[in-house]
């Protein structure tokens, strides 16, 4: 029995070692650090619900974090920062709440996200089924946490990583036909629908042309449960809550691709944005029905698609989805690693590439914007280029060569 115990205390032992380490880390240079308001408003939520017994979905409470993110109650127009998280996944914040110190509580959810990210990196290796080369793993990890598109999500704070984990295992759990966890992982998939929630509806439509209804059985199971549970504890949180989400919605948070468009196409920069947001449209739809029967290769290409293409839906987009945008990315290297046999070089010049992204950032005029979209374009242009190699691989000798 001991021996069977020694491999779990181990890793136990070497999870606490790296956490603890991470939170020295992290708090040494969290009082540092700008931003950090998506978990600022749930952390405070957490607190004035556990130490004041008050409703954290109110508009009275909502001014509360106002004031300490703007410095004053928020403007007519400016985002109103209310706690949109439902209840039962605001208690995943009640350990992080009972720390008095923000600074430490951030430190010790930013320990908790690294180590989330950094299985999302694996995670994408591992559905992508990509042969990596050491130098590659170690550009990929050094990309994955220190470039601007690794690192703008972690500082943000929010839930985007963790949504991102929850939905690679979904991935893995569709495809191993674990419908069991599936359910379970599909109703805590869908906190941050800009991250993923295209994704989320790929899973869904594909469960519902195969008929998997076991998986919906078991989400509602979860979800009335769920509700059921936080009601009997806190029966007022559904309807300021809802008040909150519409609220949060009603001014949007985030990135539009056509008001970003029209900062360099100021004529017709909304037009451009419209014929893109019906494009992506018509070809999620081809693919979509494309997909069904398809193997999971096939199938794990059209989930790519769907991350790359969604921030030119006509939906708001935050740094949060570039977490997710790694597993096309994984994708895509393996693709061409099949195809060419330099690929490898390539591959290490763009991780480079990736690594630079912050001077652009610091020095580029409304780097923000160009970096936000730029990156899932190039995904999508990358995939389609690719496409007819995963669908049907050419058998020329010039592509063997």
């Amino acid at each position: 029995m001991k021996k069977k115990l020694l491999p779990f205390a181990i890793i136990a032992l070497v999870f606490i070692v790296v956490l603890g380490i991470l939170l020295a880390a992290n708090y040494a240079i969290t009082p540092r650090l700008s931003g950090g308001e998506d978990f600022l408003v749930p952390w405070m939520g957490a607190r004035a619900f556990l130490f004041e017994q008050s409703n954290p979905y109110t508009s009275e409470f909502s001014r509360e974090t106002q004031v300490e993110i703007y410095g004053y109650p928020a403007e007519e127009g400016e985002y109103p920062y209310r706690l949109d998280i439902p209840f039962y996944l605001l208690v995943f914040y009640f350990p992080f709440a009972l720390i008095e110190n923000f600074d430490l509580a951030r430190a010790l959810w930013m320990s908790f996200a690294e180590i989330a990210l950094f299985v999302v990196g694996l995670l994408s290796i591992y559905l992508a089924e990509w042969k990596v080369s050491r130098l590659n793993l170690a550009l990929f990890f050094a990309t994955l946490f220190f470039s601007f598109y690794g690192l703008y999500p972690l500082l943000e704070g929010g839930w985007a990583i963790f949504t991102a984990l929850t939905l690679l295992l979904s991935l893995i759990a569709f495809r191993e036909k674990q419908d069991e966890i599936l359910g379970i992982l599909l109703l805590f998939g869908t906190i941050h629908f800009q991250s993923g929630g295209l994704l989320f509806f790929f899973l869904l439509f594909l469960l519902i042309t195969s008929r998997r209804w076991k998986t919906f059985s078991i989400s509602l199971m979860v979800l009335i449960s769920a509700l059921g549970a936080t009601l009997i504890f806190f029966p007022d949180w559904p309807l300021p809550f809802a008040s909150s989400l519409l609220a949060n919605l009603r001014i949007g948070h985030g990135l539009l691709l056509s008001e970003s468009l029209q900062i360099w196409r100021p004529d017709d920069g909304a037009l451009i944005a419209n014929l893109l947001r019906w494009g992506a449209l018509l070809i999620l739809l081809l693919e979509w029905r494309a997909a069904r029967g398809h193997n999971f290769q096939r199938i794990l290409w059209v989930a790519s698609l769907s991350l790359a293409l969604t921030p030119f839906l006509g939906i708001r987009i935050t740094p949060a989805i570039f977490t997710i945008l790694f597993l096309p990315l994984v994708l895509i290297f393996k693709i061409a690693e099949d195809r060419w046999r330099y690929a490898n070089i390539g591959i290490s010049i763009f991780f480079l590439f990736l690594l630079s992204t912050w001077a652009i950032f610091l020095n580029m005029p409304n780097a923000l914007e160009a970096l936000t979209f730029a990156f899932p374009f190039l995904l999508f242009l990358a995939l389609y280029w690719l496409r007819w190699w995963l669908v049907r691989p050419p058998r020329t000798w010039a592509d063997r060569l």
